[in-house]
């Protein structure tokens, strides 16, 4: 915490326990929406409602949505639906459609009554759209010029919707049938002539996003074309909305948060930190673990069976911890990276046998320089050569099947449309230590008769 937010949060605290809102909202009104967010955050329940209460409405639609789930549920408990209502009013249409759809339903409808026509219209049309879709994150607002006006008149046109259009990079270019015929930017309207026809000087789109496509694959698209905005449009082209790298960055957070709470077993940040719902919870995170014990029973009987084959299993149980530790780092190395590469689109099905492939090449070198070294101690430990071959190839096979498990599962929960972020890990883990097992006390029973000699 920095020492100006310290001293902020010292200085709102005697001001919220004498529930002087006019004092609260003059010394916060200089400070940025996510700044006081990031205050709320550190304050009791009753305290950020004291907070969010002296927010005039544009400041207040600015910081609920820059706060946690939790926080915000904590300052809209109880609130006045009107409050709601003016809060809303002033929230682009994206996140107004977000903030209203998170509302129980007779709140909601209780909001929309209350809101502008104009912005319930807005906020119902977005409503119709999947919220992990492109449709469900543009904005409505955007400004818009046809082919048969001039530079001018676009200027006037921004100018006129300085109010209601935030952030305003390129405007979109229509016919008269609102069918998109090109884009724009602004700095090339401020270098053209007023008198120039926008026909002659509009560029082509660098990015056309269709209202149904999947959010990731729109950020993907962003990234890979380096944009800010990028238009919406129907199936027949016509225009609908706009995308800006605002809402992209907001998808990629939610995106990685999502990820990042599957993993730890919570469904959001309140069960994870604030929730005291225990059998939930358990719920939550038992299904990977059992995987992760079904494959360590699956390993133990697998070592028990060797134990009744090979009267040296005592020896070389001495190396199984290594071995399997080896290939379960080295297969969570190549799963990370297959699932990073399908996070930002570097990794597809046209390039996954080259990913394996070099995959398999890198694990050869790991292998052979880590079955070297621990074939080495094997011999110096035990004075026996045979067995050092014995542990170093193991180790290699080890490593190398690691490797390859880490590139397949990925692949393959990708491709039947499991998210692998989630699902890699645990079978990744289990089945590197059923298969380093394997491997291990298989060669071991290969060289059974070497290692009596």
């Amino acid at each position: 915490m920095t020492y100006e937010k310290k001293q902020m949060i010292s200085d709102l605290k005697p001001l919220l326990e004498q529930s002087s809102l006019e004092a609260v909202g003059a010394l916060v009104a200089d400070l940025h929406p996510a700044d006081i967010a990031d205050i709320i955050e550190s304050l009791t329940e009753n305290e950020k409602r004291l907070l969010f209460q002296a927010l005039d409405a544009r400041t207040a639609s600015e910081v609920v949505v820059e706060l946690s789930d939790f926080s915000r549920d904590q300052v809209l408990e109880g609130i006045h639906t009107q409050r709601l209502a003016d809060i809303v009013d002033d929230m682009p249409s994206d996140e107004a459609t977000d903030f209203i759809a998170e509302l129980p339903a007779g709140q909601a409808a209780e909001v929309l009554r209350r809101i502008d026509l104009e912005d319930t219209e807005d906020v119902r049309t977005l409503l119709q759209y999947d919220e992990d879709s492109a449709g469900g994150i543009m904005q409505l607002e955007l400004v818009s010029a046809r082919v048969d006006q001039t530079v001018q008149d676009v200027i006037d046109a921004i100018r006129q919707a300085k109010d209601d259009v935030e952030d305003i990079y390129n405007v979109f270019v229509v016919d008269a049938q609102n069918q998109l015929m090109g884009t724009l930017p602004i700095f090339r309207l401020l270098l053209e002539k007023p008198g120039a026809a926008i026909e002659s000087i509009v560029e082509p789109c660098p990015l056309i996003i269709k209202a149904n496509e999947d959010q990731e694959t729109v950020a993907h698209k962003f990234r890979h074309y380096d944009l800010v905005s990028a238009p919406v449009v129907d199936d027949d082209g016509h225009l609908l909305g706009r995308i800006t790298i605002d809402d992209v960055m907001e998808v990629l957070e939610e995106e990685t948060r999502e990820d990042l709470l599957r993993m730890a077993g919570a469904s959001s940040e309140e069960d994870m930190f604030y929730s005291n719902q225990i059998f939930r919870i358990s719920r939550l995170r038992l299904p990977w673990l059992l995987t992760n014990m079904f494959g360590g029973l699956v390993t133990g009987y697998i070592l028990w069976l060797f134990k009744l084959t090979i009267p040296e299993a005592v020896t070389l149980m001495s190396f199984v911890p290594v071995i399997m530790s080896m290939g379960g780092n080295v297969g969570i190395q190549s799963s990370t990276i297959m699932v990073r590469g399908f996070a930002v689109g570097a990794v597809n099905p046209s390039n996954i046998l080259k990913m394996l492939f070099k995959e398999i090449r890198v694990a050869a070198v790991i292998g052979c320089t880590c079955g070297l070294a621990v074939g080495l101690l094997a011999q110096l430990w035990h004075g026996s050569y045979k067995l050092g071959v014995v542990v170093g190839f193991s180790m290699l096979g080890a490593i190398m099947s690691a490797a390859l498990t880490g590139t397949i599962f990925p692949a393959l929960f990708k491709r039947i449309g499991v998210d692998p972020a989630i699902s890699s890990g645990p079978f990744v883990t289990t089945a590197n230590d059923i298969i380093g097992v394997l491997i291990y006390f298989g060669i071991a029973a290969l060289f059974y008769r070497l290692l009596l000699s």
